[in-house]
């Protein structure tokens, strides 16, 4: 009875330490990776910049970065991990997927910058028709001071695959007589599931969506421009 309780201890003992010892999916040595893309792509490896195909080798137990870039796509990074848990291909083919913001705008060099505007009406008619302009295009004005002649919208963010795209208009009275306007159209991206409030995260983008592509042509038109 001793004996055969001992066995099956033993059998125990043997299954329990099978379970916990790592599943190596190869064993850890110096591996070389051959990798492609796209042509037209921007291909680094630990950021230096070098030409596809790039033979890349891996030493044992080192991780290499490899990112590639192209205008018009979504950045894809990878990370080649020699552990002799991960198993390092012989080969790979980096594929980019196209760049949803990038397609839903276009580069222009009204982003950012002050644009002015001088309107033929009297200041009283002006204002309203700014109003109605601008709330054609933005749901939501944030600030409104007619005795000062400044408006701001609210920020409107659309989110892509490539990241989240935030945009704004401000208006704001850069002389009275003659009157003058001065819109800014800002336009910002962030990274993917970015909050809109997370001003650190947003960067200037030379870009602006095509939803308000006219925004500031309806102001210099409708406004009237000398």
């Amino acid at each position: 009875m001793k004996q055969q309780l001992l066995c099956i201890l033993a059998v125990f003992a043997a299954i329990t330490s099978a379970t916990t010892l790592p599943l190596y999916g190869q064993k850890a040595k110096d591996r070389t990776i051959t990798i492609n893309t796209e042509s037209g792509s921007n291909m680094y490896v630990d950021g230096s910049q070098v030409t596809a195909p790039a033979k890349i080798k891996i030493p044992k137990h080192a991780t290499v970065n490899v990112r590639v870039e192209k205008v018009g796509f979504v950045t894809e990074i990878r990370n080649y991990e020699n552990n002799g848990i991960t198993i390092i291909p012989k080969t790979d083919f980096i594929q980019l997927t196209k760049d949803e913001a990038y397609e839903n705008s276009f580069v222009t060099n009204l982003a950012n910058q002050d644009i002015d505007i001088r309107p033929s009406r009297s200041a009283d008619e002006s204002w309203i028709l700014l109003n109605r302009i601008v709330t054609g295009s933005f749901d939501v004005i944030a600030i409104m001071d007619k005795s000062t002649g400044y408006m701001a919208t609210a920020w409107s963010a659309k989110s892509f695959n490539s990241g989240v795209v935030r945009t704004r208009l401000i208006v704001k009275t850069s002389n009275t007589d003659p009157l003058e306007y001065k819109a800014k159209l800002v336009s910002e991206i962030a990274p993917p599931g970015t909050s809109v409030n997370a001003d650190e995260s947003f960067r200037r983008w030379d870009r602006i969506l095509r939803t308000y592509e006219n925004v500031v042509p309806d102001l210099q038109s409708r406004l009237g421009v000398n």
